[in-house]
């Protein structure tokens, strides 16, 4: 199933003619560096060492401020877009899509939610998150929703 997610998204790229400059998978060089960066920013390490991206939303640290929840049920497009209003990314700049399957990708918030929007399924908890860390959109596929976070 973890390959699944990752092939559906490289469909997407490819159906919808994405600009590979735009959104692109993260070289495997950088993925230790991304997803301990997202670890130690948002993740209660000294409760839970061992890093690990299935639901570890549920160990987010207590300091966060927690900015909004928005619910699947107004739509997942409309979701998204809410996500992407109130967290207000920079549109010229390069953030994270961080799977909880293990695949890291980067590019720009626009593309991001262009590459989310065509995905039916395979999607489970995922997060977007700033080079600086500092904020962070968490969608949990049990709770049909996405939070949003700034440290």
């Amino acid at each position: 199933m973890q390959k699944c997610i990752r092939d559906e998204i490289e469909n997407t790229i490819n159906e919808k003619s994405i600009n590979r400059e735009s959104f692109r998978e993260c070289p495997k060089t950088k993925y230790k560096e991304v997803i301990n960066g997202f670890y130690y920013a948002f993740v209660d390490y000294d409760k839970y060492p061992n890093i690990e991206l299935d639901y570890c939303w549920l160990h987010f640290r207590d300091k966060l401020i927690k900015i909004d929840c928005i619910s699947e049920n107004i739509g997942w497009d409309c979701m998204l877009a809410k996500m992407k209003e109130l967290q207000s990314y920079n549109p010229s700049k390069r953030i994270y899509l961080i799977l909880s399957q293990g695949w890291v990708y980067e590019g720009y918030i626009d593309s991001i939610i262009g590459v989310l929007s065509e995905i039916d399924g395979l999607l489970e908890d995922f997060y977007i998150t700033t080079p600086q860390f500092d904020k962070l959109a968490a969608y949990c596929n049990d709770g049909e929703c996405v939070t949003l976070y700034r440290k």
